[in-house]
């Protein structure tokens, strides 16, 4: 039974992939959630499933590349709810060009989305959070953020970015009991990455390398991400803030590297 007293949480990029896995574990934690993404019917469907859960839920179409609308929809949150608790960042895009086939647009757009986007949404946030007594920022980056990858030189730059972002955000609202973390993800099981294995000569041979690479011998799955963001949004993590938790099934430990 969701009471008036029970936290809230907005996550951006809520309607798919990790984001969606992120909204499912807030709301078994006792989230009542704020989900940001653009209009469609997946945003609708999944804030129609919470509801009937018996947990409210506020559906908020904005493009994190809107300053504005990222301004707008963290005041509609605050007038539904009186406020927020918890801000998950994980709205973002990415696709492999080598820095020569790198266009303005795919560059500008990328670093938009996955940079810039979260910097309007924490700074939207951090006034909030303060009204609030704190509150936790989590900030999701990638693995590409800390190990060199041929053909993500957007990607990689906007994700190492948000790393820098976090961190400084960490010591700076720490008097204000606002904890700052960041997660880095590995190969997870998304649209995202099926989409990239639909582009290669053979997609099921491409999955296969791809899980080769990792020392579990598989990919991630959303929930997994998600269970790991969900603990940093938790009273469990209290004293961790600054910090990069990387989930990623030893990839990065082993520096190894796909370059299909």
């Amino acid at each position: 039974m969701s009471t008036d007293n029970d936290p809230v949480a907005v996550v951006t990029g809520a309607a798919g992939g990790i984001g969606a896995a992120v909204v499912r574990c807030l709301a078994r934690d006792g989230f009542r959630l704020a989900l940001v993404d653009r209009p469609g019917p997946a945003l609708d469907a999944l804030a129609a499933e919470l509801e009937s859960a018996g947990r409210p839920t506020l559906a908020v179409a904005a493009d994190v590349r809107d300053p504005a609308a990222t301004e707008a929809a963290a005041e509609r949150v605050t007038a539904h709810f009186g406020g927020f608790d918890a801000l998950v960042t994980c709205a973002g895009i990415g696709r492999i060009d080598p820095i020569g086939e790198t266009t303005d647009e795919v560059w500008t757009d990328t670093l938009a989305t996955n940079l810039t986007g979260t910097f309007w949404w924490c700074r939207s946030a951090v006034p909030r959070l303060k009204a609030r007594g704190g509150g936790v920022i989590v900030a999701v980056s990638s693995t590409t953020a800390l190990v060199g990858l041929p053909g993500r030189t957007a990607y990689a730059a906007a994700k190492a970015g948000v790393l820098g972002l976090a961190r400084t955000l960490a010591v700076e609202c720490a008097a204000d009991r606002i904890r700052v973390v960041a997660v880095c993800p590995g190969a997870t099981r998304t649209d995202l990455v099926r989409q990239g294995y639909a582009r290669a000569a053979d997609p099921a041979a491409a999955e296969r390398a791809h899980a080769a690479l990792q020392p579990i011998g598989r990919l991630s799955e959303p929930d997994e991400i998600a269970e790991t963001i969900a603990f940093a949004c938790s009273p469990r993590a209290a004293t961790i803030t600054g910090a990069t938790l990387v989930v990623d099934g030893g990839y990065t430990a082993g520096g190894t590297s796909w370059n299909t």
